[in-house]
């Protein structure tokens, strides 16, 4: 038991101190961000001018992609990195009294979930896969969800390293089964990325020569993507296929039923 709470802890802290320009380039995360922004795009919006809630926000670097038009809410699990958040954020001239922690035993009383709180877009990037219960967190996000709002769902697909901290293996169908469970409808699915599912087994070195690599391949990627637009990206990473590569991440857009 007591590895098991060092383990979570360490899952949970993990973004710590990493509020780098070079940390923010990481494919790792802007993968994950040009993801919920082509989503989105496929959809008619943009990160502009909208009420936008990130349940799980790890880093940040999301809401760096959102411009400053608008309102921001978003949840995290460690302190230390929700105060470094709301830190890059105050910097970059954005509200950040939306910026919160959230203490998973009470999630379901947390402010930013009251009745009255209401978002254009709520954002689950590779949040769903590590839950007891997905369809729960969807039911309860849809409350707060605007009526002509979206739910993105961002989730891990083919990994060919299995992540400990995952608890379900992800695809289309089970995406469509939490969906119809918690009473929202897919209104748009993609296999997308097929950039990360050939190194996946490299970005996850946690020391020494490893975590090197891990790092080199991630930021190498990350410049690789910074000049083009999340559809031509997504697009181009699509030819990869004829070199045995499967997309790395599954998008789905939820509305009301």
């Amino acid at each position: 038991m007591n590895e098991q709470i060092k383990d979570q802890e360490k899952f949970y802290s993990v973004y710590r101190g990493r509020q780098g320009a070079l940390y923010h380039l990481a494919y790792m995360r802007t993968a994950k961000v040009k993801a919920v922004q082509h989503m989105l795009g496929l959809n008619g919006i943009s990160l502009r001018g909208i009420r936008i809630l990130d349940y799980g926000f790890g880093t940040g670097t999301l809401f760096r992609a959102c411009h400053p038009s608008c309102s921001i809410a978003g949840v995290e699990v460690d302190r230390e990195n929700v105060e470094a958040v709301r830190a890059m954020l105050t910097a970059r001239k954005f509200n950040v009294d939306d910026i919160q922690q959230m203490d998973v035993a009470h999630w379901k009383e947390h402010p930013l979930l009251a009745a009255d709180r209401v978002y254009d877009v709520i954002v689950l990037s590779h949040v769903l896969e590590h839950l007891d219960d997905p369809v729960e967190v969807l039911t309860r996000l849809g409350r707060n969800l605007a009526i002509t709002g979206m739910i993105v769902v961002l989730l891990p697909l083919n990994e060919k390293r299995p992540d400990p901290n995952h608890k379900w293996v992800c695809d289309a169908e089970l995406v469509e089964r939490w969906a119809r469970s918690s009473g929202l409808v897919v209104a748009d699915l993609k296999e997308m990325d097929h950039f990360v599912q050939p190194v996946q087994p490299l970005l996850h070195g946690e020391s020494g020569l490893r975590r090197v690599v891990a790092q080199g391949v991630s930021l190498g990627l990350g410049l690789l993507q910074a000049p083009f637009s999340p559809a031509t990206w997504f697009r181009i990473g699509g030819f990869m296929k004829y070199l045995g590569a499967k997309p790395g991440q599954l998008g789905a857009v939820l509305r009301k039923g």
